[in-house]
C-alpha cells in the first residue's frame, strides 16, 4: 500500500469492520453523501488514521492546492486529502472505517486496489457507498433514497434489488465493483436531490442517508442535531420561495407529478433511480430557480 501515508499507529485489529465511503464531486449532490459521512465519523469519535498520498489520483488544474496562512502568517499548501478514519463502537461488537475525500480524476485502478488491500489487510466484511444525485423531486417531498446491491448473498441478506443501470459512472460505482470482484460485498445508498437547489449543502439528504446506513448496520445514534439542521434548511428554503410565484408554480408541478407516482414517497425502483444522471435536464424555467435560490441563499 505505498499510496498509503500513516498518520497514526496502524490498528492491530478490528471487529468485523465495515467500509463507509464518500467521495465530493460528481457522486455528492449538494454534499449530502460527504456531510453524512462527517456527521457519522463526529458522532461516533472516529480518528483518522492514514491518507492517500494524492499525487497519484488528482489533476491539480481540476482540485486545485488551497493556500493558508498560520497566525504568524507562514503560508501553507493543503493538498486535496482522501482520509481514512476508524470508529471504535461500544455499543455493538462491530468498527467502522470511514473514507472521505474527492472523487479522483486519475488512475482509478489503482486507487480502488489501495482501498481494497487496506480492507483485506483489516478483513472488512463489506462495504457502503453513500452518493447523491440531482432530480427534478420537489424539497417538500420526503428524500427518497434507493438501496442496491448486486452481490447475490448481499441482496437475499439484507433484501435489496440489484441494480440494473448501464451507463457512466463514478468512483463508487468503480469501488463497490472491484470490491466484489475481490470477495468483499457492497451495497450504494443514494439520495435523490432536487435539483433547484442544488448550490445549497443538504443537511436533509445527509439525514436520509445516515437514516439508511443505521437501518443497514441495525443499530441507533442520536440524529438529533441533523434534525435540527433539517427543520432550519426546510424553513429557509420555503422563506426563499415564498415571494417567488414562478418558482412556487414549478414546485407544485414537481409535487404533483411526484404524488401521482405509484411508489411510496421515500423509496424508488433502482434502475430508474440511476438513470436520472443521464436523464435530468434543466430548462429555463429551473435555471431560474437555482439562480433565484443561489442568489438569495445568504439573506
Amino acid at each position: 500500500m505505498e499510496d498509503l501515508v500513516w498518520l497514526d499507529s496502524i490498528p492491530s485489529e478490528l471487529r468485523r469492520p465495515i467500509l463507509i465511503c464518500a467521495f465530493s464531486g460528481w457522486n455528492d449532490a449538494a454534499e449530502a453523501a460527504t456531510l453524512a459521512v462527517d456527521f457519522l465519523r463526529k458522532k461516533l469519535n472516529a480518528t483518522v488514521i492514514a491518507e492517500i498520498d494524492p499525487e497519484e489520483f488528482y489533476d491539480y488544474t481540476m482540485i486545485r492546492p488551497q493556500v493558508t496562512l498560520s497566525e504568524s502568517m507562514i503560508r501553507k499548501i493543503r493538498w486535496p486529502r482522501t482520509s481514512i478514519s476508524v470508529a471504535h463502537l461500544d455499543f455493538v461488537d462491530r468498527d467502522l472505517i470511514f473514507v472521505k475525500g474527492p472523487e479522483p480524476q486519475l488512475r482509478w485502478k489503482r486507487f480502488a486496489s489501495t482501498l481494497f488491500e487496506l480492507a483485506e489487510d483489516f478483513e472488512v466484511e463489506m462495504i457502503v457507498s453513500l452518493g447523491a444525485l440531482l432530480a427534478d423531486y420537489p424539497h417538500t417531498r420526503p428524500i427518497r433514497v434507493a438501496v442496491t446491491s448486486n452481490n447475490p448473498a448481499m441482496a437475499d441478506r439484507y433484501g435489496l434489488i440489484p441494480s440494473s443501470y448501464e451507463g457512466p459512472t463514478g468512483i463508487i460505482g468503480v469501488l463497490t465493483s472491484w470490491f466484489d470482484k475481490g470477495g468483499i460485498p457492497g451495497t450504494s445508498i443514494w439520495a435523490n436531490i432536487p435539483h433547484y437547489i442544488a448550490q445549497t449543502p443538504s443537511p436533509k439528504g445527509a439525514r436520509a442517508l445516515v437514516e439508511k446506513v443505521l437501518e443497514l448496520l441495525a443499530f441507533r445514534i442520536d440524529t438529533l442535531e441533523l434534525d435540527f439542521a433539517t427543520t432550519e434548511y426546510d424553513r429557509q428554503i420555503a422563506s426563499i420561495i415564498e415571494n417567488d410565484d414562478d418558482a412556487k408554480a414549478y414546485i407544485a408541478q414537481l409535487e404533483a407529478a411526484r404524488d401521482m407516482e405509484q411508489n411510496e414517497p421515500h423509496s424508488i425502483n433502482p434502475g430508474a433511480f440511476e438513470e436520472q444522471i443521464e436523464s435530468v435536464t434543466i430548462d429555463s424555467l429551473t435555471e431560474e430557480v437555482q439562480n433565484f435560490l443561489k442568489n438569495h441563499r445568504n439573506e
